[in-house]
């Protein structure tokens, strides 16, 4: 297993689909990294797509946040259950931060993540500017410490242009926003390879992603990154009984039949993954909504999931098109996620 970690050269734009270009998200999913670097190698190696999409030869997380050098992971769902509770019952003037504060948390720093998957619970004392993110508001306010920015945004207005006449198509402004990452932060993902080869192809197909630029607005020189590699050190926790899902996860038939989604440590959120296809045959096209398991998840065994479907090949439409729901995901104990 491998970290890859992107410095970005560039402002970026993670769109989030709804009115206009204004809303964004904070990293690259796993399906998006993997139809962008699924792209890049039919354009290095001109595979078959059918082919490369349903054997690609590599699993990969969603990524997370690097900020100041430090690496976050999703928060397993349930493991700050307990934090909330001590808060809850707290006196009002001992209360370090606000209870709505630490439901806004999003990632955990490497060594707490750590932790809970070895099955140990949080202390409310671990919580603080460097450990969690968002951080706290009254973390937040209390230092100035720049280690806990991620990005800045800011809105730029943007109008449409008619392709055939050249003029501004009338009544079509909006704004678009571009986000910019601090010069210590950055994001990070996991893979795992079927063999040596196939992550030799893999680092071509995501050195010309970085130089081509990841996410929406690519054309006017958005999202260009360089990246760096690492091995990733993980110990399997003794007696570990779950499974903490670090990428998105679309599972089969089979595995909802087995009770994944309903044994007694499943807990999960979900998210729809939507909009139009991103080859270059079909990119004019919608692709079919997609219902799957978010980041954080945490499930009573190893899930596989599946590449569905989402838009069928026609007269049209060159190939079928995928959507990536394999599951990546970590061993835990369940004692730090009840």
């Amino acid at each position: 297993m491998w970290a890859y970690q992107l410095t970005f050269s560039t402002p970026v734009h993670f769109g989030i689909e709804g009115i206009g270009q204004e809303r964004v998200d904070q990293m690259v999913r796993s399906d998006t990294l993997w139809a962008a670097v699924v792209q890049k190698l039919m354009l290095l190696y001109d595979d078959e797509p059918e082919s490369l999409c349903r054997e690609s030869g590599f699993a990969v997380s969603s990524s997370f946040p690097v900020i100041a050098g430090r690496r976050f992971f999703p928060v397993p769902i349930g493991s700050l259950d307990k934090i909330m509770d001590t808060i809850a019952h707290m006196d009002s003037g001992q209360l370090p931060f606000d209870l709505k504060d630490l439901k806004k948390i999003r990632f955990l720093s490497e060594p707490l993540f750590k932790k809970i998957a070895a099955g140990k619970e949080l202390a409310l004392a671990d919580i603080n500017k460097n450990s969690v993110f968002p951080p706290p508001a009254n973390e937040l306010n209390a230092s100035k410490d720049d280690s806990i920015t991620l990005l800045k945004t800011t809105q730029r207005p943007r109008v449409a242009v008619d392709q055939v006449y050249g003029g501004v198509r009338e009544g079509a402004f909006f704004y678009c926003t571009d986000q910019f990452f601090d010069n210590t932060s950055g994001l990070f993902f996991l893979a795992s390879f079927d063999s040596t080869e196939k992550q030799a192809r893999f680092e071509a197909a995501l050195r010309l992603l970085g130089d081509s630029g990841v996410g929406a607005d690519r054309s006017i020189g958005r999202g260009c990154f360089s990246f760096t590699k690492e091995p990733f050190e993980f110990q399997s926790p003794s007696g570990s009984t779950a499974h903490v899902l670090l990428s998105l996860y679309h599972p089969t038939r089979q595995e909802v039949d087995q009770g994944i989604l309903a044994g007694k440590q499943s807990a999960y959120s979900l998210t729809r993954r939507s909009g139009h296809a991103g080859s270059h045959g079909a990119h004019q096209f919608r692709r079919a909504d997609c219902w799957m398991l978010a980041e954080g998840a945490v499930l009573p065994f190893a899930p596989e999931g599946q590449i569905p479907c989402v838009l069928e090949r026609s007269d049209h439409i060159p190939h079928n098109v995928y959507r990536y729901g394999k599951a990546f995901c970590l061993p835990m104990a369940t004692g730090g996620a009840s």
